[in-house]
């Protein structure tokens, strides 16, 4: 409450008002210096953020790309988590390897048990075979 007085007099010049009943509320009066923008007053370009989104975008595109060019070879959730550099085994599995599954991009190397431990995932060559 102290603050509450110290600040409100100091920016806005005003008191604040304090009620006691089955809510407890603050009311503090803002003078118009108080309201005034603080911060850089010009606009920024939807444009330059729109560009900045679609390198992020092509980043992606590419390390997806790397990512399935790396499992030439059949490789480990581990590894494939290693060489894209990401550290969380969850969402790496959620947004990489099970979309790249359902996209018929990588491969399990054994299909019929896909609650192996340690479960190798390879790529998929562009007739449908595993290469």
């Amino acid at each position: 409450m102290r603050n509450s007085y110290k600040y409100t007099k100091m920016y806005s010049g005003g008191e604040p008002i304090f009620t006691e009943a089955d809510v407890f509320t603050t009311v503090i009066p803002l003078s118009e210096a108080a309201t005034a923008t603080v911060g850089p007053t010009e606009e920024l370009d939807p444009r330059e953020q729109d560009k900045e989104q679609v390198k992020e975008q092509d980043k992606e595109q590419v390390m997806i790309q790397d990512l399935i060019q790396f499992c030439s070879v059949p490789r480990r959730r581990k590894e494939m988590q290693e060489f894209v550099g990401l550290a969380g085994r969850r969402n790496f599995s959620k947004k990489y390897i099970k979309h790249l599954l359902s996209a018929g991009k990588i491969e399990m190397t054994v299909p019929d048990k896909p609650n192996s431990r340690n479960p190798k995932y390879q790529k998929v060559n562009s007739e449908g075979i595993i290469s």
